[in-house]
């Protein structure tokens, strides 16, 4: 008797432990947000053409520090790109939390200057952004990261320095 009072009392535990999870499960999946980073730029006198290739996104907050986070590698034309025709470089599921930075990591820059493809250096292997964003519960934050190619590119000694400017946009 005994022994089936104490297997009937493992059981409730088991169920209760379980119902317990599953619900903590379904709320913290219910409580996300997205961020979608987009990237942009104006134009730059003799190129007519700005391929960057990122690679990955990291993103900070104070409470759980940087996270990286896998993009396909992704090819951008961002030369002539603006705030209403940016590229959609990737949406992340987050957290509700406020998050202070970001860091774009770039693989790849060639530019097409008088219609030769030329691979330019990298001053840095990632762009970072130093300004802070909340993501909200069910909805979509969108951050526009603008590119400044008149700084960022060193036409003679073809050297790509990552200088941005942060837009971001509500839901």
């Amino acid at each position: 008797m005994k022994t089936i009072g104490a297997v009937i009392i493992v059981l409730i535990i088991l169920i209760a432990g379980g119902a317990y999870f599953g619900y903590t499960y379904y709320e913290n999946s219910q409580n996300t947000g997205h961020v979608a980073i987009s990237v942009a730029d104006a134009p730059i006198a003799g190129v007519s053409g700005v391929y960057i290739t990122f690679s990955a996104v990291s993103i900070h907050s104070n409470t759980s520090g940087w996270v990286n986070y896998s993009v396909s590698t992704h090819t951008v034309n961002i030369l002539n790109l603006t705030a209403t025709n940016a590229s959609l470089l990737t949406n992340i599921s987050l957290h509700p939390a406020t998050y202070t930075m970001i860091r774009l990591y770039i693989k790849n820059v060639t530019v097409v200057m008088l219609g030769a493809d030329v691979n330019f250096s990298l001053n840095a292997p990632f762009a970072f952004i130093n300004h802070p964003f909340k993501v909200s519960a069910h909805s979509t934050q969108n951050v526009l990261i603008d590119f400044s190619l008149n700084q960022d590119l060193n036409l003679n000694a073809r050297i790509f320095t990552p200088n941005v400017g942060f837009t971001v946009q509500s839901s």
